[in-house]
This record gives structure tokens, sequence and C-alpha cells, in this order.
């Protein structure tokens, strides 16, 4: 009350704590003569932690559970699905789970069956180690109450007046025991329960198992572990009373009925502290066991990056690895795939150049010999006819000249297709706008006989793209180029071209009326030295795929037959 221990305040709460011995103060001054103090034992932050860990793991379970509800309900409320479609769903998904959440479930399985053995091997201890100490209890204090109460009635005896009751609940009292005396023939002489007699609840005989190793055994004591009354079990000792002739006069009891009490008390609280303990363990080895699946799964994440970066013809890299372990064995593996690899793409490539050419030039020397034959003849027809002073000579001249003529423009073209197919590797990039490529290849076009070239523009802005002028100039003479020939000659021809464009990408559509382009000729229509006119190189949109990929671009068409072909072009702005 002198303020020197808890410093109150009159008709107000004060809070204060006590950092020595870890306690809470609520001290409440009514007047100034009485203080109220409340005290409550401090929690200390591992129990914090480790009560919030086990709402956490009910938390995680709560969720498991619901989850599995769902799914179940999901999967039951269709009528075709039963428990072997269920089963083989579950199989299915499992066969899913990536091996890191393996890892992380084989990791956290272990240790939580660990844990529940290793808790039932302590609980079991526990549960027989304090059932143990509970009979040495008993027992040394049966003693000891035997030994004192010898000496009580050593020189009196023993009487049933309400003398001897008084005295022997005041032998109770002094021993803090609670007692029952029997004479020799089990019957109930004294209690510190009466009323338990009195209203029949226990009967006044002793218990036959302790009356038979008393009585008949001889034994010096009897400790009954499990006598009940209805539904309460306790621990009873017994033990007899033996005056100064050493002849028993009589059998005390020594019912322990708060022992059960005591043992679940200790019980819930060790398994309490087991609990929380357990899901403090089960947090960390939760997170544990991420961080170790994330080790050992990394080197596979590595090597799966790799290898998704493999590409044949190119170069790749092999991967670096320092320990000599069964990963360091699986890169070492890799590498040397790799390296067979990159020579076999080497190989492969060689020989593809060397086929290519080599059909190419077959196919170039065939479309050579077409003009030569002619020529040879017309040669051979003059130097007879001049030989022969044929007087139609100049007339045969004039006639062979002009044949000549278109078969050596015949023969220019395929060189210069074959020298422009050629020289593709050699790439100038620069800013272009596409509009005016394209009216410049219009123009070349738009005087032709039936021929109706129509270009659409709907941009937003003066579209410009990264690309070659020459390659990008003859990406669209070549394209209008084909549509007028896909026409036949009585046919009117009509081209229409669109130009668009979104933030990111340039669009063209270069749509003509032609006859189309078979199913089945698709895929080979940009390989080349491919055609399907009777006379050509092939050559031509193999350059046009060539020059928008130099560009950075993309083409595809669609086409149906009798109908016409469309080629759309997209290209990145610049």
């Amino acid at each position: 009350l002198d303020g020197m221990v808890f410093k109150g305040k009159k008709d107000d709460f004060v809070t204060s704590s006590d950092n020595v011995l870890d306690y809470s103060h609520l001290i409440y001054k009514p007047t100034d003569s009485k203080m109220v103090v409340i005290s409550k034992e401090k929690v200390d932050y591992v129990e914090r932690l480790a009560a919030l860990s086990f709402f956490f793991l009910v938390f995680i379970i709560f969720s498991l559970v619901l989850y599995g509800l769902i799914w179940l309900i999901k999967n039951l409320d269709d009528e075709r699905v039963g428990w072997f479609s269920i089963n083989r769903s579950l199989m299915i998904n499992a066969n899913k789970i990536l091996y890191k959440t393996r890892i992380q479930v084989s990791i956290v399985l272990s240790v939580v069956a660990t844990l529940l053995i290793v808790g039932w091997v302590t609980y079991y201890y526990m549960n027989n180690e304090y059932r143990g100490q509970q009979t040495a209890s008993i027992k040394d204090k049966i003693r000891k109450v035997q030994q004192n109460y010898e000496k009580q009635v050593f020189n009196k005896g023993i009487t049933s007046d309400e003398d001897a009751a008084a005295d022997f609940n005041n032998f109770a009292d002094v021993n803090n025991a609670d007692l029952n005396l029997y004479d020799t023939e089990g019957n109930l002489l004294m209690t510190t329960y009466p009323k338990l007699y009195n209203s029949k609840v226990i009967g006044r005989k002793i218990g036959p198992l302790a009356y038979a190793y008393l009585a008949k055994l001889k034994r010096s004591e009897y400790i009954n572990p499990e006598e009940k009354i209805g539904n309460l079990t306790y621990a009873a000792a017994y033990a007899p009373i033996r005056n100064a002739q050493n002849q028993t006069i009589a059998y005390i009891g020594l019912p322990n009925y708060s022992n059960e009490e005591e043992y679940s008390d200790k019980i819930a609280l060790f398994v309490s502290n087991l609990i929380n303990i357990y899901a403090l363990v089960f947090v960390a080895v939760g997170v544990l066991a991420v961080f170790l699946a994330n080790q050992i799964t990394s080197p596979l994440t590595f090597i799966q990056d790799s290898i998704a970066r493999t590409r044949i013809g190119q170069k790749n890299e092999p991967i670096v690895w320092r320990r000599h372990d069964e990963i360091g064995s699986l890169i070492k593996e890799y590498n040397s795939m790799i390296a067979a690899l990159e020579a076999s793409a080497v190989k492969l490539a060689r020989s593809e150049r060397e086929s290519a050419w080599r059909e190419m030039a077959k196919q170039v020397a065939h479309e050579i010999k077409n003009p030569l034959t002619p020529l040879k003849l017309g040669v051979q027809l003059l130097e007879k006819s001049w030989k022969e002073n044929d007087p139609n000579f100049e007339n045969k001249f004039n006639k062979f000249s002009k044949s000549f003529i278109e078969q050596i423009d015949s023969l220019s073209k395929i060189a210069s297709e074959f020298s422009n197919f050629a020289r593709m590797p050699d790439t100038n990039l620069e800013k272009l706008e596409v509009m005016p490529i394209i009216e410049q290849a219009r123009q070349v076009y738009k005087n032709s006989d039936n021929v109706e070239i129509n270009v659409l523009n709907k941009c937003d802005r003066n579209v410009r793209i990264l690309a070659d002028h020459d390659q990008l100039l003859r990406t669209f003479n070549n394209l209008f180029k084909n549509a007028i020939e896909a026409i036949d000659e009585e046919s009117h021809c009509c081209i229409t071209t669109i130009l668009y464009n979104d933030e990111a990408n340039a669009y063209i559509e270069i749509k003509d009326n032609g006859k189309g382009i078979p199913v089945m000729l698709h895929d080979k229509i940009f390989v080349p030295n491919f055609t399907t006119k009777t006379s050509g190189t092939g050559l031509g949109l193999a350059f046009v795929k060539q020059a928008v990929e130099n560009a950075g671009g993309t083409i595809s068409f669609t086409s149906v037959m009798d109908v016409g072909t469309t080629f759309y072009l997209a290209f990145p702005l610049a």
C-alpha cells in the first residue's frame, strides 16, 4: 500500500510489468487502505510462435480437407463418374506433380511420420513414467500412514466411539490424506468421507483383491491402480495395522481420488506443448523442404533451360559444372551430345547446301539448254542457206535474228534471277516508307494490258520499316508479276494491295483473282527451284520469303482454286 512494490492509483486501473519474475500485473486501488492486484505469468515468444504455428497448421489441414471435399463434389456430381474414374483421375494428377513438389512432400511426410512416432513413443513413456511415479508416491505415503497410525493406536488400541472418529479425522488431516479404516473382517470402521458410504455410493467392505492380498497372502501392502466409483477411476493403497504383538488388528486404506485428475491435467499439458512444438517444427520443416527442394532441383532447372536454348545449326555453349557428382555426369553427357549435334549439324548443312546448289545447277543448266537448242538449230539453218546462196536468206536472217534476241533475253533473265538469289546475304537494312515502294512497283505493271492494280492505304501514320530497299522492291515486283502470270491471257487481272498497321507492326495484303494454288502444293511454294509454271527458275517466291525474313517480317498466304490467292506480309515498325 505504500507504493514500494505496486504503485496504484485511486479509482483507476494501472498495469505494470515484472521483468524479473516475468509477470504482468493489473492494479486497482478503490481506497487508500485497499489495493487489488491481479497477476498473470507472461507468455514468452516461443510459446506465442508455437501457438501461431498450431493455428497455421490447423488452417492448412482445414484448407486441404475443404479442397478435397470440393473436388469430390465436383467429380461425384456427374452420374457417369464413379470411384474408378476418380482413382484414375487421381493417378493422372499424381503423374503431373513436379519433381520439386514430390521432394517437398516426401521431406514433410518423412518428418511428420518421424514426429508422430517419436510423439507416440514419448507419450507412451511419459504415461508409464507418471503411472510409475504415482504408484511409488502412493506406496511411500501408505507406508508412512501405516507407521504413524500404528504409533497412534499402539497404547490405546482401536475403538469405534466418537472420540476415536475425531482422532482418525485429525490424523488424516495431519497426513493430508483421505483414509478408510477396516476391521480384520474387511468391514468399514471409520472414514474421512462418511457420506459416500452412508449414501451407498461405495460398499462398506474392503475390496476383495485388497483383502485377499492382505489377509490371505499376508502381504505388507497392496496397490490397486484402477479402483472405480462409477466412471471415476482412481488408485488406492492398503496396508495392515499391527499391534505390539505384531498381530493384524485392522486394515487402513488410502484412496487417491485426485490422481486421475492430476494425471489428465499433466497429460493434457504435455500433449498441448507437444502439439505446439510439433506445429512449429512442421512449419520450419515446410520452409526447409522448399529450400532443400529448390537446392536439389536447381541443377535440373539449369539443365532444362540450357536444353531449351539448344538450337540445331547454331553454336551451343556447353554447360559448366564444377562438381563430380551425378549431375556432373549428366551434364558431361549433355555436353558430349551437343558437340556431336553440332558436328552433325555442320555436316548436314554442308550436305544440304551441296544438294541445293547441285539441284539449282541442274535447274539452271536445264533452263539454259532450252534457249540454246533453237539457237543452235537457227545458226545451222542460216549457215546452210548461206552456203547454198538461198535467195530468201535475208528474210530468214531477219526472222531468226528476232528469235535469237528472244532466246538471248531468256538466258539473261535466267542469269539475273540466279545472280539475285545468290546475292541474298548482302542485306543493307535502313528505315523505309512502305507506301512509295509499293507505288514504285505498281508503276512497272500498271500499263500492262488487262491488268488493274489497286492500292488501299488504311494506315494512321507514315509507315516505316527496317528493310533493304532493293530486296523490298523486288519482293513487290515478284508478287505482282506472279499475280499477273496466274491469269489467263484473255482474262482481266485485278490485284488489290491493302496496307494497314497497329502499334507494333505494319501489314500488307496482296490479293489477286488468279487460278489459285492447289492445296497439295502449299508446302512447296517457298522452296527454291519449285515452280507451278511451265517456265521459270522457281526462285521468285524463295527470294521473297528470304527478303521478308531479312527485314524481321513474316509471310503467309491463303489460296482458293479458281478464286484467287492472297499473300499476307507483316513487318515490325521502325
